[in-house]
């Protein structure tokens, strides 16, 4: 990529919109989109950097793009995120967790299980941590048993230490993720083997309210069909002048939902079966998630501000249908080269 550098905006220089919807009922309701915050996606698990624990072939590259971040990030902002099922972690629909390791880096000395769940990396100015079911995670072991029923998540966060200009990890161990399995443990390992940039601008991404109608079940009639379609705009203003190129990335909050294009997963305090929320571009084709697309209008002589027209709506992903509320998420991360 003629040695691009990705930037994750942050603070108000992300969009991360959030759908909550009271869906399938009489009366009328709401579905907010909102930013919530600065996401990235990437992936997560461990690196064995200890001969103690064996490499059984299943480690993951937590953030396997370079990344770009404004030097004004605010300390403790989130500013990547990773998302991986329990499917891919311990092959079923629930993981039982039965040991979590954390490997931490400060003042240039690798320390082993620390308390957590914060863990220092070579990435200077960002911090690392997991979360199970939304919880970010200590150390466990011993006994404790965490039953993993959503996406595991990993973190990067902003801290309070000096950044260089340009900073890299080689490939050190994070975490140690210990499932249980067939007579055995299953072991994920999380490493982080990645660059930082921090550069002095970037684009920003205001929040934004987007209000869908409330739906009648019966105006769902099989799986893949919408209804309660409207148009929004992601609005990318201020970028400035110099870079070569510009592009976004959506990403939907839980990861992306195997062939299911433009769909977002639902969150955890959704209580309708078997819809979903769809995002579309401005000629109907789904959302490609995870995908970096250039801002074409973009001029590296004057920079500026840009719109970029979508459309979402309900979507049946099941035959039946159970009236209740349907929130989704999803952040607009900006970057550069």
């Amino acid at each position: 990529m003629d040695n691009a550098m990705r930037e994750i905006n942050l603070p108000d220089r992300c969009g991360h919109y959030f759908w909550n919807d009271s869906m399938m009922t009489n009366r009328p309701s709401a579905q907010a989109m909102r930013r919530i915050g600065c996401t990235v996606l990437a992936a997560l698990i461990l690196p064995v950097a200890k001969p103690a624990l064996a490499d059984d072939g299943r480690d993951i590259n937590a953030f396997p793009a370079p990344i770009t971040l404004p030097k004004n990030t605010p300390t403790d902002r989130v500013v990547a995120r990773a998302y991986r099922t329990p499917q891919q972690i311990c092959g079923k629909a629930t993981c039982t967790l039965i040991r979590l390791d954390i490997y931490s880096l400060r003042g240039n000395q690798w320390n082993w299980f620390v308390e957590g769940p914060r863990a220092g990396t070579e990435l200077k100015g960002l911090d690392v941590q997991v979360l199970v079911n939304g919880e970010p995670q200590r150390k466990f072991s011993g006994g404790t048993l965490v039953e993993l029923s959503s996406p595991l998540e990993i973190q990067l966060l902003r801290n309070k230490y000096e950044m260089a200009n340009s900073v890299a990890a080689s490939n050190q161990m994070q975490f140690g993720l210990f499932s249980a399995g067939p007579g055995d443990s299953i072991a994920r390992y999380i490493h982080l083997n990645t660059s930082v940039t921090w550069i002095e601008e970037s684009c920003s991404v205001p929040s934004q309210t987007v209000v869908l109608p409330s739906t009648r079940a019966g105006s769902l009639t099989g799986i893949g069909t919408t209804a309660g379609e409207r148009s929004f705009q992601i609005q990318i203003n201020n970028c400035p002048k110099g870079y070569s190129k510009i592009l976004y990335r959506l990403t939907p909050e839980g990861g992306t939902i195997e062939n299911a294009p433009g769909v977002l997963p639902l969150s955890a305090d959704s209580t309708a079966k078997g819809v979903k929320i769809k995002v579309t571009d401005n000629a109907g084709a789904a959302a490609a998630f995870d995908t970096s697309t250039a801002v074409d209008d973009y001029n590296k002589d004057t920079g500026g501000s840009f719109s970029i027209p979508m459309r979402v709506s309900y979507v049946q992903t099941e035959a039946n249908i159970t009236p209740g509320t349907v929130n989704g998420a999803m952040s607009v991360l900006m970057e550069y080269q």
